[in-house]
């Protein structure tokens, strides 16, 4: 199978199509051909000329792809306009491309949290939360993971309270090294925050966003950490988590709003598929936190796998 894959850059979205796509091919043998969405004028340009002004495609336009697909609002015009070169193939969007586009897909993939988005049922394909690479091998008791996102519009970003988190759970489990991950999204004033603490604790390690060794770095320790503590923010984390071996937690974080992603991380805390940490009101004005476990016996989750499976049965029925 020859599969045309649009990056948009963004790590977030790069690593849910990856997730997909290795997932594919652990059942199918597939070749990929990456290429970089153009800026949006390119785009425009490129279909108001009937692909005349595309100069990306050189080198590929003999091959005959049977797919075409992206994430993220930047990839949806120039998978239609690539479509148009390579008609035979099969598009995907993973994400929902906005209403004008959607006729304009032959599959939309999307987390059942946008369910409510008006999509042709024919087209769309569910799955929960983001997709993720499934782990589900041995962990090791010694090590354990915090995973720190940043500003953000679901919840608010206390960077005092979630140290104060951090330092708790270090202090009940000192025998454990424990690997703190930020973001990109994450401010300065909490990274230098971080820096200060490893004073104090000899069993946390700084893994540094910034740092050129983070990206093989950040999977092993995902999936060899038996407790992994993310902030509610931090969605795909959240959902890479769950789909790895190990217990997943989040900090207790309080909400902004109401919307769709606070009632997704609500919804996974309330049916006791993740963990949380609790604080609770003692005498004097005084809190106490506390660990409230995920249900011991869930299996790690495998969206990527379900959506590998269905995407897959639908291109075979061509």
């Amino acid at each position: 199978m020859n599969i045309l894959w649009v990056k948009d850059g963004k790590l977030g979205h790069e690593k849910q199509v990856n997730a997909l796509l290795e997932e594919i091919s652990s059942t199918q043998h597939i070749d990929i051909t990456e290429i970089k969405a153009s800026t949006v004028l390119n785009q425009i340009l490129e279909l108001i000329t009937f692909g005349l002004f595309s100069k990306d495609i050189d080198g590929i336009e003999n091959i005959d792809f049977d797919l075409i697909i992206g994430a993220g609002s930047d990839t949806h015009l120039k998978i239609i306009n690539l479509k148009r070169r390579f008609k035979k193939a099969k598009t995907i969007s993973i994400l929902c491309p906005n209403i004008i586009m959607r006729k304009s897909f032959d599959y939309i993939c999307i987390p059942t949290h946008d369910s409510h988005k008006r999509i042709n049922k024919h087209k769309s394909i569910f799955f929960e939360g983001s997709l993720s690479k499934i782990y589900d091998g041995p962990t090791e008791e010694s090590i354990g993971m915090f995973s720190i996102g940043g500003m953000n519009k679901h919840y608010e970003f206390d960077e005092d309270y979630i140290l104060e988190q951090v330092c708790f759970l270090a202090s009940i489990h000192p025998y454990k090294m424990w690997h703190i991950f930020n973001s990109r999204r994450t401010p300065s004033s909490m990274n230098n925050k971080i820096k200060n603490l490893l004073s104090s604790f000899k069993n946390i390690i700084f893994e540094d966003v910034h740092s050129n060794d983070i990206k093989n770095q950040y999977q092993d320790i995902l999936h060899s950490a038996s407790i992994r503590v993310i902030t509610k923010d931090s969605v795909n984390m959240v959902y890479e988590s769950l789909s790895s071996s190990g217990q997943s937690f989040v900090f207790d974080m309080e909400a902004k709003n109401s919307n769709k992603i606070v009632k997704n991380i609500n919804a996974l805390i309330n049916e006791r598929r993740i963990g949380c940490l609790d604080k609770t009101l003692m005498a004097d004005g005084l809190f106490n936190l506390k660990l409230r476990p995920q249900n011991k016996h869930l299996d790690v989750m495998r969206e990527v796998e379900k959506l590998a499976y269905t995407i897959l049965n639908k291109l075979n029925r061509r």
